[in-house]
């Protein structure tokens, strides 16, 4: 008899490799919104403000905020991602905005 997926592969290392992916977005959420802000300084272009502060909360916000609100309330889990996806949700409408509004010169 053969083995299923799952006595294979551990699933608490399977849960630490998911937790460290998490960091991998952060970084690049931030790595962007500094470029992003850094573009909006030297050419006070008040559109890039925009997608800077999207992408952090696209993809800076979500994480850290998701676990304050694990450990910090016990909610269930539907209300909880309702709660996390609230910045992206902002945060996409941001980017979107910084990419539709017309650059004023």
């Amino acid at each position: 008899m053969l083995d299923t997926p799952l006595q294979l592969v551990d699933l608490e290392t399977l849960r630490t490799i998911r937790q460290v992916s998490e960091v991998i977005p952060m970084i690049l959420g931030l790595a962007i919104s500094y470029l992003a802000y850094t573009a909006y300084q030297q050419n006070q272009s008040r559109p890039m403000l925009y997608i800077a502060a999207g992408f952090i909360l696209v993809l800076f916000v979500q994480a850290p905020l998701g676990l304050v609100l694990i450990y910090l309330l016990e909610l269930p889990t539907p209300v909880l991602n309702s709660i996390i996806q609230i910045p992206e949700f902002i945060g996409l409408g941001l980017i979107l905005y910084g990419l539709w509004v017309p650059r004023r010169d």
